[in-house]
């Protein structure tokens, strides 16, 4: 893994200047101000201590960042659990009926055309789902075969069409030879129609992106369409969609080889989607790390060497908390 560009200015000596001991004393001060037992005579023998030295300030700084980015860590990992509780206690009370809608019998759910002129179907719960980590394949129908990323869910859409489907959130590839039936998979306010074609989707925070690696596809979302022709891929919104552009053919869904392919990307970005496929959480407590461009590749399933990576990379130091949090400053 490679990472571009230059340090700030003095950055790596002031990492390098302040060493484990002081880096240690710094975080006993930061959880005894933290514990609720802190008294005034600490408080004073704290001002002299950051005092004493430039070295301890800049650790006392460093500790009192890493503490706070520990916490909201903590407070994110707990609010996803209680989503994702919530969302399988709900089950099939999520089906929620549309006025004027038309009442849907196989699946039961409701759908009502969108002003793109797509279909749109009321939330329901996913008919397969992959947990953190886990990929899995599902044969659909007669020619029609699903392969799940990570912390994917897909819903069937029957009423649409045998073996059609919605990508409910995260990624899949979608293998299609139906020459004489054409598949609609949804995601978001879209429609994605191929009869002969090898597609990936991907459906995150709000966006979605549609990829054909073998075939053609067409797509239609916010009252605009565009054809896919093999190697090109369109992203779409609620609001538009972006015209279509060329892939990488090695990193567009190279998850399905068990790797994951960053060509210059932010490391904030980059952190984001291995955080996907790791237990716990990987938090970037300095923000100047966050927009290093990133070019490289890792397996899945030895996630964390990105960050024996950052480390000899940027000489970060790596602070691992209980929940498989790790803070990287």
């Amino acid at each position: 893994m490679n990472y571009r560009g230059a340090p700030e200015a003095g950055h790596e000596r002031r990492d390098q200047d302040v060493n484990d001991a002081v880096v240690e004393q710094a975080q006993a001060w930061v959880r005894r101000l933290m514990s609720g037992e802190a008294t005034q005579d600490d408080a004073l023998d704290l001002a002299v201590w950051r005092q004493a030295d430039a070295r301890h300030e800049r650790a006392f700084v460093q500790a009192a960042r890493l503490h706070r980015a520990a916490r909201q860590a903590a407070s994110d990992l707990k609010d996803e659990q209680a989503i994702r509780s919530a969302t399988v206690r709900r089950g099939l009370s999520r089906r929620m009926v549309v006025g004027g809608a038309i009442a849907a019998s196989a699946a039961g759910v409701a759908v009502i055309a969108g002003r793109s002129g797509t279909t749109r179907f009321a939330s329901a719960p996913a008919d397969f789902t992959t947990a953190k980590g886990e990929t899995r394949r599902v044969e659909l129908a007669a020619g029609v075969s699903v392969e799940l990323n990570t912390l994917t869910r897909i819903a069937l859409r029957q009423q649409a069409g045998a073996g059609a489907f919605e990508l409910l959130t995260g990624e899949a590839v979608v293998t299609i030879n139906r020459p004489d039936a054409p598949l609609s998979i949804f995601a978001r306010d879209g429609e994605t129609t191929a009869s002969q074609a090898r597609l990936a989707l991907r459906c995150l925070d709000g966006e979605v992106r549609v990829s054909c690696l073998e075939g053609a596809a067409q797509v239609r979302s916010a009252g605009q369409a565009a054809t896919l022709s093999a190697q090109h891929s369109v992203t779409y919104d609620q609001k538009q969609m972006q015209a279509p552009t060329a892939i990488d053919p090695e990193a567009e869904a190279a998850w399905r080889r068990g790797l994951l392919v960053f060509r210059d990307q932010r490391l904030g970005d980059v952190i984001e989607e291995i955080n996907r496929y790791r237990t716990g959480r990987i938090v970037i407590a300095d923000p100047r790390l966050r927009n290093r461009r990133v070019n490289g590749a890792f397996h899945t399933d030895r996630i964390d060497q990105v960050i024996d990576q950052m480390r000899l990379a940027y000489g970060v130091r790596a602070t691992r908390l209980p929940g498989d949090v790790v803070l990287v400053a």
